[in-house]
């Protein structure tokens, strides 16, 4: 699979992330304005799978959906963190396994209809490979970052430490975190967002040249509100901005809902819209 796929013809796009499951916020995305017009583009920013929350988690129908906009209705699709470690389980990948087992496994494994185990890679692997063979094909075919001139789509972020962006490693595209949000992320405490002030000089310069759209953190991480809304970030007025747009709903502790943005083809915002289960 290619780290980076570039899109040169993409012109309006509709992004979504971190579904973590929720179907029943996920299939109101047809009933979106801009959904299914030639000139948009539906784009699924990983995560599509485990979840801790108390709402309904329909794995299977998030999953039968997604490959089904991709493989007939031209939608694009990225590796999270979360697809990383089920793959990496179905190529037998130890590591990827034994992390999975600390980032919900055993419930997803019910929901799949697997046997919940964390110990055993190989009986994982093989079910996985045996029951979703057709999922594993297109998380092997799927790249972790999209992008064109003037946008980047990916699921948690950039090491800006890299003279390129497209160094990046695999592993911080999909967890990355402090580093790529924060100017001075030993000060800028991520899990004390209600002490750490929300101030511009706070956030790191956006070196890509790019607008960025991730997610993988909850945006209330870098908001304070509970709620998850989308979070613009820009390190001064000039700035070419990044979003966070993490609705929560792997926890959904406030409510499962994903968070919808719209950008033209130069990455300047659309609209914002919120799906409800």
């Amino acid at each position: 699979m290619n780290k980076f796929e570039v899109h040169e013809q993409l012109d309006k796009v509709i992004l979504v992330s971190d579904i973590h499951e929720n179907w029943q916020a996920l299939k109101k995305i047809v009933d979106l304005p801009e959904y299914g017009k030639s000139d948009y583009t539906l784009i699924f920013l990983g995560d599509y799978t485990d979840a801790n929350g108390s709402n309904l988690h329909e794995p299977i129908k998030v999953i039968n959906f997604i490959m089904d906009q991709v493989k007939n209705y031209g939608a694009l699709a990225i590796h999270g963190n979360h697809d990383d470690m089920l793959y990496g389980t179905a190529i037998g990948d130890s590591d990827k396994f034994f992390n999975w087992g600390n980032n919900g496994i055993l419930e997803t494994q019910k929901l799949l209809g697997l046997t919940p185990n964390d110990i055993n890679i190989e009986l994982t692997k093989n079910e996985l490979n045996e029951k979703y063979f057709e999922y594993v094909d297109f998380l092997d075919k799927i790249p972790y970052g999209i992008e064109d001139q003037n946008r980047l789509f990916i699921h948690a972020g950039i090491n800006w430490t890299k003279k390129n962006y497209h160094d990046t490693s695999v592993e911080d595209l999909i967890w990355i975190r402090e580093e790529y949000f924060f100017s001075n992320f030993s000060k800028a405490s991520l899990y004390d967002p209600v002490k750490r002030p929300i101030v511009d000089k706070n956030w790191h310069k956006n070196k890509s040249s790019k607008v960025i759209v991730a997610g993988h953190t909850p945006s209330y991480f870098l908001s304070a509100d509970q709620l998850n809304p989308i979070v613009e970030m820009k390190n001064n007025q000039n700035d070419f901005p990044r979003y966070d747009i993490d609705g929560g709903s792997h926890s959904a502790d406030v409510e499962a809902a994903l968070n919808i943005l719209i950008l033209d083809k130069n990455g300047n915002e659309i609209r914002r819209d919120r799906l409800l289960a």
